[in-house]
């Protein structure tokens, strides 16, 4: 049984391998030792027309007409394979930060014992999943952490599933089982019906698959588990409440493992906190607090192993499978950019790319839902922030190889503990690249980026409260230099600082309403009309329910760099 477990394993990630390596072959793949993003510039084309298609089955039809050329988040492997085998289309593949788990109320019987809990882990067949469900377009897991993660742990892939090792287990703590295979507690009582929580069919129909199968799994080793389909705004509700036993739930998790904080520390134990199961152990308490606030790298990343080594024991929830991303991008475009992390929908494909015919003409980007809303404060969705992301500008990137650190509308930054023994706290020093322009004209400067964050911290503005929520106080300098007084210490205040959009100080100071305001509002009645950024485009035009025209920025600061300036 080993062996062939073993062999199952192989051959799915087999399967993966092979998808990706046909997908990379499709690709223009670019090299790490390659990238220099000081010799990128861009945008070179004049116009991203984002094109709002929200039916899944159109969204196909437009990629094969031609209709669009960059489509992005493709799931179904149906459709995975049918435009693979469009000629007209490149196909991309990476590992992304998704990650899909089975919740386990553990406040309640049966899986308030970490065994049992470690018991239904075994017990599912994640290979099988993969396999029959996702025809191998998604990777089995057990790990808190996505592997795409640079602090995932290096089993995170491990196979675990071993039905008569969990039975072993369970038989060890004194269950029993009735002759129709039925659990009977220690108590002598049988097991009453777990019920699992999963989105209506009609509306996410692989997850509904995937609950009856991970519920056929479960039945095998005698847990009496019936999927309960609901909708999913009450679904959220009552696993708000502690009130269910299973529920199977996905996160698009951020690169960081201060995230493990959130989802798995008792503080977080409370109606509308993410820590659903109701995890609530002082060790673990402890580690991920230690986590949230290492000093440094280093201290982070022995925080991180730590936490992650105490869940694996402790098994709050069952990590089941990360889905890879797939897009696909037209063949009439050229210089396309791919990683093993990234796929080609990406900042550095609009970027870069140019007609292959040489033939100017605007880029069609999916947008696979409406955005609703434009104001930077208010807008949550990822649909809002993917046009947001063209026009705003943090200081600190993410490198698309190494998913490290790099500079953005900062040169340089540095990291400083500083205070007496026991009244430390952090303070981040950022170097404002000299003269970058917003989208207007104007001069982007360090008390524009004071303003923004004074003004998130002032107003408690709940999408960025949690980054800014320890800023003690900001000066701004007009050498460029910013530096952020944090209350404590902590090696995340880097990330959480780093990665806040700038906003204009003169539009700051012009907005009366935050919630209310309406960038497209030419009325301007509770703020200045237009979206005013430092990023590569500019928001020409919006029709809702058709398309959003995005044009060129003319002061972007990557149009004109060495590189260009040398091919004239």
């Amino acid at each position: 049984m080993a062996l062939c477990r073993r062999a199952g394993l192989k051959i799915v990630l087999c399967c993966a391998l092979a998808v990706l390596c046909i997908l990379r072959q499709a690709s223009s793949v670019s090299a790490a030792a390659d990238f220099d993003p000081n010799n990128v510039y861009g945008p070179r084309i004049d116009k991203l027309c984002m094109v709002i298609i929200t039916n899944s089955d159109a969204q196909i039809m437009a990629a094969e007409k031609g209709e669009l050329d960059i489509i992005s988040d493709i799931t179904r492997p149906s459709d995975i394979d049918r435009l693979s085998r469009n000629p007209h289309l490149k196909m991309s593949l990476a590992r992304g930060y998704h990650a899909f788990f089975l919740l386990l109320n553990n406040k309640a019987a049966p899986w308030d014992n970490k065994i049992v809990r470690r018991a239904a882990a075994e017990a599912i067949d994640r290979n099988n999943i993969v396999r029959t469900i996702f025809s191998g377009y998604c990777e089995p897991i057990n790990s808190w952490l996505p592997p795409v993660s640079p602090w995932a742990l290096p089993e995170s892939t491990r196979n675990i599933f071993d039905r008569s090792e969990a039975r072993s287990r369970l038989k060890k703590l004194g269950y029993r089982w009735n002759i129709s295979g039925r659990l009977i507690s220690p108590d002598g009582k049988p097991l009453e019906t777990l019920k699992l929580l999963t989105p209506l069919a009609s509306v996410a129909p692989t997850t509904a698959e995937l609950a009856e199968q991970i519920a056929d799994f479960l039945s095998a080793v005698g847990f009496p588990v019936e999927v309960e389909p609901m909708d999913f705004s009450a679904m959220i509700s009552k696993l708000d409440r502690k009130d269910y036993s299973l529920a199977v739930l996905a996160w698009s998790m951020g690169r960081n493992p201060d995230s493990l904080y959130s989802f798995y520390h008792s503080s977080m134990d409370v109606a509308g906190g993410y820590n659903m199961t109701g995890i609530n152990d002082r060790p673990l308490d402890a580690m991920l607090k230690r986590l949230r606030f290492s000093k440094d790298k280093r201290s982070a990343e022995a925080a991180s192993l730590k936490a992650q080594r105490l869940l694996a024991d402790l098994v709050p929830s069952v990590p089941i499978y990360s889905r890879f991303s797939v897009a696909a991008v037209s063949k009439e475009w050229k210089n396309i950019f791919t990683t093993d992390k990234i796929t080609a929908d990406n900042m550095w494909t609009v970027m870069m790319a140019e007609p292959v015919n040489g033939r100017m003409r605007p880029m069609r980007m999916l947008l696979a839902d409406e955005p609703r809303n434009l104001n930077p404060f208010v807008a949550s969705s990822a649909y809002s922030w993917q046009v947001l992301g063209f026009i705003y500008e943090s200081m600190i990137g993410t490198n698309p190889f190494t998913l490290e650190d790099m500079p953005d509308l900062a040169a340089a930054w540095e990291i400083r503990t500083v205070g007496a023994p026991g009244r430390q706290h952090t303070d981040l020093i950022f170097r404002m690249k000299p003269g970058i322009k917003f989208n207007d004209g104007s001069v982007l400067t360090s008390y524009d980026m004071k303003a923004t964050i004074d003004f998130l911290r002032k107003n408690r503005i709940p999408r960025f409260f949690d980054s800014v929520k320890d800023v003690a106080s900001v000066d701004a300098f007009g050498d460029g230099r910013l530096i952020v007084h944090m209350n404590g210490v902590s090696y995340w205040y880097l990330d959480n600082i780093g990665g806040l959009p700038c906003l204009p100080r003169k539009v700051i100071d012009k907005i009366k309403d935050w919630q209310n305001w309406d960038p497209m509002d030419r009325q301007g009645r509770m703020g200045p009309y237009g979206l005013v950024g430092s990023g590569p485009f500019i928001l020409d035009e919006y029709k809702p329910g058709e398309y959003l025209m995005m044009k060129k920025n003319i002061y972007f600061r990557m149009l004109h760099n060495s590189r260009k300036d040398a091919a004239k």
